[in-house]
């Protein structure tokens, strides 16, 4: 990639951390004003309304996908991995990402201390606070991370399925969340939003930091 079309590549990153950022400073304040209870409130009443035993179950399990202890796990695995087979930086990247998404949650959820809704399926309610959802913030960081390593050494249609795959799990844990009743659609909209500020910023570093060393 030459000089010009690097540089507008690491712009389109920059925007993208800028805009998601803008995303949740606009979401918080609306939310500090209570102009999207009516939207939290029927998303989730028609989530519920679309439960089924089975679905509940897979719910549950992509739901455990994106809890701390696997998301801590699948790091660890991970960054062992890449650091055995000799990409350092890889590995790196991937602890980095999560040890700064861990910081985030917990720096946030304290900041604006939301309750948690009422919780269907008698599901046990975390001890945290609800605004940002720790699974959507862990689970976009960890396997968009993930996608973004495997994929850049692979084919064009190998890149396209680890994404898609990445993509659908993500989704997957971020809906499962609202349909258990654990936390608010915006919960996790402000998670996925922290999530994409955070990746994009490290993507933005990391590709000025490869520039200045080529």
């Amino acid at each position: 990639m030459g000089t010009v079309g690097r540089h507008r590549f690491e712009w389109t990153w920059i925007g993208t951390a800028l805009a998601a950022f803008l995303g949740f400073v606009w979401l918080a304040w609306a939310l500090s004003r209570g102009e999207l209870t009516i939207f939290d409130e029927t998303l989730r009443a028609r989530l519920h309304s679309f439960a089924t035993p089975l679905l509940t179950l897979l719910m549950q399990f992509a739901t455990l996908l994106g809890s701390q202890p696997a998301v801590l796990g699948i790091t660890a695995c991970g960054a062992f991995v890449f650091f055995r087979k000799g990409r350092r930086d890889a590995g790196t990247l991937l602890l980095i990402a999560i040890a700064g998404a861990e910081l985030l949650e917990n720096v946030l959820k304290v900041q604006f201390h939301r309750q948690r809704p009422e919780p269907f399926f008698d599901t046990v309610l975390p001890g945290s606070y609800s605004f940002p959802s720790g699974h959507a913030l862990l689970s976009i960081c960890l396997y968009g991370v993930l996608a973004w390593l495997l994929a850049a050494h692979r084919r064009d249609s190998a890149k396209w399925l680890i994404w898609i795959v990445a993509a659908a799990l993500v989704a997957a844990i971020g809906v499962s969340r609202v349909y258990l009743g654990v936390h608010h659609p915006t919960d996790v909209i402000g998670g996925y939003l922290v999530a994409i500020a955070w990746i994009t910023t490290l993507r933005s570093v990391r590709g000025r930091i490869g520039a200045r060393n080529a």
